[in-house]
């Protein structure tokens, strides 16, 4: 879901090729969609000196296990562990804080049931700052999440692990306005239809991480 700039905040190719005995195929083509921070043309991704990245889910029903499992679905569209992440066990300590809105949402197991949209999600990108000729993030990232009532525990679930795993795609350096150039088979897709990323959002991960950045992540206390 969008990214919030408060400012206030959202080549590698990939050749697919089919086998065949009478002719050559053609390689197909995957563009990455658009990442740079919303407004500006600048590109913000966690550093190597920054790694692990460092989320603290709020305690609340299976939150922080849908941050971990989003966070492990992200180290996964890497080859050479460009993003690692971990879960922090206080806020003070973190990168990321993911906190919960409106109570603790009810529990179920996690089902392959058609998608249903009852919660939704919300990252915030602190203002920018020059800090010694330097611009960097100001502050933590922050995602919100909510859920809405539904008869059917298991879809505010589905939907939580799914919105999850979505803003942390953004807190990633995903930050493009209104999704743009994803479609409803990407994760970053919004409101989010699955589950995992796709190809198009790993081609997308995977460019941002060998582009130079020009915002640096807050500086975090010594």
């Amino acid at each position: 879901m969008r990214p919030i700039l408060r400012l206030r905040s959202l080549a590698v190719i990939t050749f697919v090729v089919a086998t065949g005995c009478d002719s050559p195929s053609v390689p197909l083509r995957i563009d990455p969609y658009a990442f740079r921070i919303v407004g500006t043309d600048s590109l913000f991704r966690w550093p190597a000196d920054r790694l692990p990245v460092r989320f603290h889910a709020e305690p609340v029903g299976a939150i922080p296990d849908y941050v971990r499992a989003a966070i492990a679905l992200w180290e996964n569209q890497f080859l050479y562990g460009e993003f690692r992440g971990e879960l922090a066990g206080d806020s003070a300590s973190a990168d990321v804080i993911v906190t919960m809105s409106g109570g603790a949402p009810p529990e179920a197991a996690l089902t392959d049931d058609p998608p249903i949209n009852t919660c939704s999600g919300e990252t915030s990108v602190p203002p920018l700052e020059d800090q010694s000729g330097s611009v960097r993030l100001s502050d933590k990232l922050r995602v919100t999440l909510r859920w809405f009532p539904h008869p059917e525990a298991s879809a505010i679930a589905n939907c939580l692990a799914r919105v999850a795993a979505h803003e942390i795609g953004h807190t990633l350096g995903l930050f493009a306005a209104d999704h743009a150039g994803t479609d409803v088979t990407d994760l970053m897709f919004s409101p989010p239809s699955v589950r995992r990323p796709s190809e198009r959002d790993r081609v997308t991960v995977e460019t941002l991480y060998h582009l130079p950045l020009d915002v640096l992540p807050f500086e975090r206390a010594r």
